[in-house]
């Protein structure tokens, strides 16, 4: 099941059928919820779904936007705690080089346990099952979900909100470098992303690449971000172990720098032009994309 619209249908009717698609999707790998690649791939499906919302919030009722996001947003944070345990024991053995439990024995000790710690608390909590009521309930509202405005007006504001946020997070991030204001920048990439990838299909070969420069940049982000929450781990659960974390520190200072820059070059491109310059050019790709669909 391809995350983008189909040229023959509507907004409205595409919006509808990705938001089945992806529960249905998410709802398939909670099945097999004891592999550690499942709760991530969950995570991903539910990060589309709240793009979706985001996309269409000005367009929707209000109430559905918030009890939409709100349930996803619970079974997110349920699922969070193991996906990142995972993420920053990963993380930690690919900047250590694969001689993690060598070079670093106690924090590969400390984050291996962590790691057990919260696939426990996962099973014992029954955060599978919470999340999959809150997907079901999200999948009955998105199927009659309705849009007040139709074609291109249904989604153009919400495309440009995102495009315009993305770009001052990338102005704030110029202007202070904190991990807090790389990450808020994260979020918004990642929204321009999905929006991107919704649209792909009706676009020119050379606008689809920006669909790959905009994943390019979020995972630049998000290795950023798996870095701090390691960082921050150690700093918070072995500081007995001052030396191993010296060192460690020294290797994310020095990863970090280079995603950074990597990213700011990267981000600094894809943000360069006005939010409308953007939407117009998508506009007639799509519409001329849709008028392809009618003269079939």
């Amino acid at each position: 099941m391809s995350f983008h619209f189909n040229q023959a249908e509507s907004p409205a009717q595409g919006v509808r059928r990705v938001f089945r698609e992806r529960v249905d999707a998410a709802l398939g790998q909670l099945r097999d919820c004891g592999r550690p690649a499942v709760i991530h791939g969950v995570r991903k499906e539910i990060k589309k779904l709240r793009a979706m919302f985001r996309l269409v919030r000005g367009k929707i009722d209000l109430g559905d936007y918030r009890k939409g996001t709100k349930a996803l947003r619970h079974a997110a944070d349920r699922l969070a705690p193991s996906r990142d345990a995972r993420v920053i024991l990963k993380t930690f053995d690919e900047l250590a080089g694969g001689h993690g439990s060598r070079r670093f024995p106690n924090l590969h000790q400390a984050l291996k346990k962590h790691c057990h710690r919260e696939a426990r608390r996962f099973r014992n909590h029954d955060f599978a099952g919470v999340t999959k009521r809150m997907l079901k309930q999200t999948g009955r509202r998105a199927a009659v979900l309705e849009l007040k405005a139709s074609g291109w007006a249904a989604i153009e504001p919400g495309l440009k909100q995102s495009y315009r946020r993305g770009k001052e997070a990338c102005r704030r991030v110029h202007a202070e470098s904190s991990p807090e204001h790389f990450h808020d920048w994260r979020k918004h990439v990642k929204d321009l992303w999905h929006f991107s990838c919704l649209l792909s299909p009706g676009r020119p070969a050379v606008t689809r690449a920006r669909v790959d420069e905009l994943a390019l940049l979020g995972k630049l982000l998000g290795e950023d971000h798996d870095l701090f929450l390691l960082e921050r781990f150690v700093a918070e659960t072995c500081a007995n172990h001052a030396g191993e974390m010296k060192a460690l520190n020294r290797l994310i200072a020095a990863r970090q720098r280079r995603l950074r820059a990597a990213a700011l070059k990267l981000g600094s491109r894809l943000y360069a032009e006005p939010p409308a310059v953007v939407c117009r050019g998508m506009e007639k790709a799509w519409k001329k994309w849709q008028g392809k669909s009618r003269h079939k």
